[in-house]
C-alpha cells in the first residue's frame, strides 16, 4: 500500500520570552493603542457636535492704526474775581458739577457790613435829596414874588444837583459791593469733573488765584501723528475707528476734526485731531488710543466669524459643513472688521462654516450642527 506523503509545519511564536528583548516589548505596546484606535474607527464614531455660522459678503477697507492719547474736550482752572478767605469747598476731586453750581465760598462778613453802610448813607442822601427839592420849589415861588433873591434860587438849585450826584456816587458803591459779595461765590463755567483741588477752607486766595482745576469730557480729542505717505487719505469730516485699550470689547467712533499742515521736518509726521463723544463719560483723560484710518476705496470681500479660521504654523484653515460632514478648506486672512475676518479661497457666500467645536475636528468627520447654547 502506497503511503501518503505527510507534511509537517513547526510553528515558532514570534513573542518568545527567551528570545524576545526589551526594545521587542516596547514595539508591540506601541502599536496596540494604534489596533485599538483602528479597530474603533471601523466600529463608527458618533457625530461631532459644531456651531456653524454662514460665509457673508461685506464692503471692507484697507486701514492702518496710528496710536494716541485722550485728551479731555476743555480743561480749565476756574479762578475767584476777589480776594478773601475760603469759607466752604463745595466741590472736591472727582465731584461731578454742572454748569452754574457753586464750587467755593468766600467769606463775606466785611462786605455785608459795607454794604450795610452804603445803604444807610443811600437812604440819607435820598432824604436830603427830597428835602433840597422842596427848598428849591419854594425858592422858585419867592423869586417870582420878589421876596428873595435870584442868588438864593441858585444855592437852592445847585444843592439839588449836588446831592443828586451824592446819590450816583452812593447808589455806585452799593452796586460794586453787591458785585464782589455775588462773586465771593464760585459757580463751575461748565459741566465737568473736578481733577484737581487748588486751595483748601480757611486759606486766603488772592484776587485771580486758582480754586479747582475742571476738565469737560462729554467730548474728548484724540491727538495722532499720521505718517506722511498716509496724510493724502485722511480728510477732514471723515470717521474712523476707536478702540481703546483698557476696553477692549468696546470700539468708539470718532471725526477727524482737523488736519494740522505743519508737519515734523525729520519724522515727517502731522498732528490730526480727532473727536469722540462720549456722553456716558467711558473714555478718560491719559487713556491710550488706537484708530484706525480708512485707505483707499471700500471693496467687497468673504468674511467670516473669526473663531473659523484655524491657524497651525504658517497654514490656516477651516471647517465648512457639506452634507453632514467636515471639509477642511486652506485659507488666506485678510482684514478684520469686527468679530469677522477677511477670508480668500476655495468658498462663496453662504457656505457654512464651524465656528465652535472645530479645534479637533478632522477632514470628512460627521457632524451635527447644535444652538451655541447647546455646544
Amino acid at each position: 500500500m502506497q503511503m501518503k506523503k505527510m507534511w509537517r509545519f513547526q510553528f515558532t511564536p514570534v513573542f518568545d520570552h527567551k528570545k524576545t528583548n526589551r526594545a521587542g516589548i516596547v514595539f508591540l505596546i506601541t502599536l496596540f493603542p494604534v489596533f485599538l484606535s483602528t479597530s474603533l474607527y471601523a466600529q463608527g464614531r458618533p457625530p461631532a457636535n459644531v456651531v456653524v455660522s454662514p460665509v457673508v459678503r461685506e464692503s471692507i477697507q484697507d486701514e492702518i492704526l496710528l496710536i494716541g492719547t485722550v485728551e479731555s474736550w476743555r480743561t480749565s482752572q476756574v479762578a475767584t474775581e476777589v480776594s478773601g478767605r475760603v469759607e466752604h469747598l463745595a466741590a472736591r476731586r472727582g465731584d461731578k458739577v454742572k454748569k452754574g453750581e457753586t464750587l467755593v465760598t468766600l467769606a463775606d462778613s466785611s462786605l455785608l457790613l459795607q454794604l450795610k453802610e452804603s445803604r444807610s448813607k443811600q437812604n440819607a442822601a435820598i432824604a436830603r435829596l427830597e428835602k433840597a427839592k422842596d427848598n428849591l420849589k419854594r425858592s422858585e415861588g419867592l423869586v417870582k414874588e420878589g421876596l428873595v433873591s435870584e442868588r438864593v434860587y441858585r444855592d437852592a438849585k445847585l444843592t439839588v444837583e449836588e446831592l443828586k450826584q451824592t446819590l450816583a456816587v452812593n447808589d455806585a458803591e452799593r452796586l460794586q459791593i453787591e458785585d464782589a459779595l455775588n462773586k465771593k461765590k464760585v459757580f463751575s463755567p461748565f459741566d465737568g469733573i473736578v481733577t484737581q483741588e487748588l486751595t483748601e477752607e480757611g486759606q486766603w486766595v488772592e484776587t485771580g488765584g486758582s480754586i479747582v482745576q475742571l476738565v469737560d469730557l462729554s467730548k474728548v480729542r484724540i491727538l495722532i501723528q499720521v505718517p506722511e505717505k498716509f496724510i493724502r487719505e485722511v480728510k477732514t469730516g471723515g470717521t474712523v475707528s476707536v478702540h481703546i485699550d483698557a476696553m477692549p470689547d468696546q470700539g468708539f467712533t470718532g471725526k477727524v476734526h482737523a488736519i494740522i499742515p505743519s508737519g515734523d521736518r525729520e519724522s515727517r509726521l502731522f498732528p490730526v485731531e480727532v473727536h469722540v463723544e462720549n456722553k456716558e463719560l467711558l473714555l478718560n483723560e491719559g487713556m491710550l488710543a488706537r484708530v484706525a484710518f480708512g485707505l483707499g476705496t471700500p471693496r467687497p470681500a468673504l468674511m467670516v466669524e473669526k473663531d473659523a479660521v484655524i491657524r497651525k504654523g504658517s497654514e490656516a484653515f477651516l471647517f465648512v459643513a457639506e452634507a453632514g460632514k467636515a471639509m477642511k478648506k486652506i485659507v488666506t486672512p485678510g482684514r478684520g472688521k469686527g468679530g469677522r475676518i477677511e477670508v480668500s479661497g476655495d468658498l462663496k457666500e453662504g457656505d457654512v462654516v464651524v465656528i465652535r467645536g472645530n479645534e479637533r475636528l478632522q477632514e470628512g468627520r460627521d457632524i451635527k450642527v447644535v444652538p451655541l447654547s447647546s455646544e
